[in-house]
């Protein structure tokens, strides 16, 4: 090893070759040995070489004058800013400088590189919450029935469109277990919706009834367009016409409500509110996507549900229907479920809580079925007929 300089001579050497530019010292990168431990860095436009033994600031150096002049008190220069045994070597980028209030250079890991990336496009991110905000409160409606406020952009033909597609694929599903018209649950279940569809405003509806064989299957639902399709399976929950009238009540009330069409646009919101949170905290779509769900995907629809129940039940009692049906069903349902899940992680209310909700409309729904000239001819039709 060559006797080692003076630092004072060191200092003075290097003044005088510095070159004038950044884009003559970025020549002196690539001519750097691999294994060196000096640290060769970048800060507020400035150039410094620093080891244990010597630090000189330099303005920068061309590729004739590192040849000249390439060590420092033994050591050689070096694009890394880590004292360690391997290093990685890149040629200097010009801009690329530390963000104030940071340290390090601006080629390495994570010792600098310039600000976070929302704070770049802070303008257009301002500008998105502004665009999306004016979107959200022109698409705000009042549902006709309750007088709930909710976001829908969903239009009446989109959801119909939906609702024939959905038709197909259940038509398609069940191939084969539809019962005929003339069977009596099928001409029950007619028989009750003779009576609700007049009180259903529904636009483009084209009613038509479906009574699918599945036993073990409690459900019914109704399809944006009034395709209606009931399981075997809840017959025996309903008992009778009242009975069925509130679960088929209850289902005429989503398509009247348009529910479909707020769920629809509430997974606008979801997913898009998802994509923000993942890019912004760097994690995985899911987590944010499962919270979201639990803290205003399932609230919302328990809302809808709980909206359909006072929809159908109002519903029911004008069609003469006995409005106390409503309630004792679902106490039956109550009794029937088996391993329901908590109601906070459910998609619907409890059937206890509905029950109990239901309880404390039956007043109204009892005005209105005295409203609508009810009472006597029921009161008659169930009486035993004598001759």
């Amino acid at each position: 090893m060559p006797p080692l300089p003076s630092l004072p001579s060191a200092v003075s050497f290097l003044r005088g070759v510095a070159p004038r530019s950044q884009s003559a010292a970025g020549q002196l990168l690539p001519t750097a040995r691999r294994g060196a431990p000096s640290a060769w860095y970048t800060h507020s436009r400035r150039f410094s070489f620093s080891d244990r033994s010597c630090s000189v600031s330099l303005r920068g150096l061309s590729q004739s004058q590192s040849q000249a002049w390439n060590r420092c008190a033994g050591r050689l220069f070096s694009s890394s800013t880590r004292q360690a045994p391997s290093y990685q070597y890149k040629r200097f980028q010009p801009g690329r400088i530390p963000y104030p209030g940071q340290q390090g250079g601006g080629g390495g890991g994570g010792g600098g590189g310039g600000p976070p990336w929302w704070a770049i496009y802070r303008n257009e991110l301002v500008i998105g919450v502004g665009i999306g905000g004016a979107f959200y409160l022109y698409n705000l409606e009042t549902v006709e029935m309750t007088g709930r406020r909710r976001f829908n952009c969903v239009s009446t033909a989109q959801e119909l469109k939906m609702g024939e597609q959905s038709y197909r694929e259940v038509m398609q599903q069940y191939r084969g277990r539809i019962l005929p018209d003339n069977h009596p649950l099928t001409i029950m279940v007619a028989q009750v919706m003779k009576r609700l569809i007049p009180q259903a405003p529904i636009e483009g509806a084209d009613w038509k009834v479906h009574v699918i064989h599945d036993d073990s299957n409690m459900n019914a639902f109704v399809l944006p367009g009034g395709k209606v399709f009931v399981f075997t399976g809840i017959m025996p929950i309903c008992r009778d016409e009242d009975g069925l009238a509130a679960v088929l009540g209850h289902e005429i009330a989503h398509v009247v409500a348009r529910h479909p069409a707020e769920r629809m646009s509430n997974s606008f919101i979801t997913i898009g509110l998802a994509f923000v949170v993942a890019a912004l905290f760097d994690v995985s779509g899911q987590i944010p996507s499962m919270l979201l769900n639990l803290v205003y995907g399932l609230p919302n629809s328990r809302t809808q549900e709980a909206e359909a129940d006072t929809i159908g039940l109002m519903m029911m009692s004008k069609a003469c229907f006995n409005p106390e049906a409503a309630v004792k069903l679902w106490g039956r349902m109550q009794k029937a479920e088996k391993g329901s899940p908590p109601q906070f992680m459910s998609t619907h209310p409890s059937s206890y809580n509905r029950m109990e909700a239901l309880s404390e409309k039956l007043p109204k729904a009892e005005a209105e079925y005295e409203a609508s000239g009810c009472s006597v001819p029921s009161r008659y039709s169930k009486c035993p007929q004598t001759l």
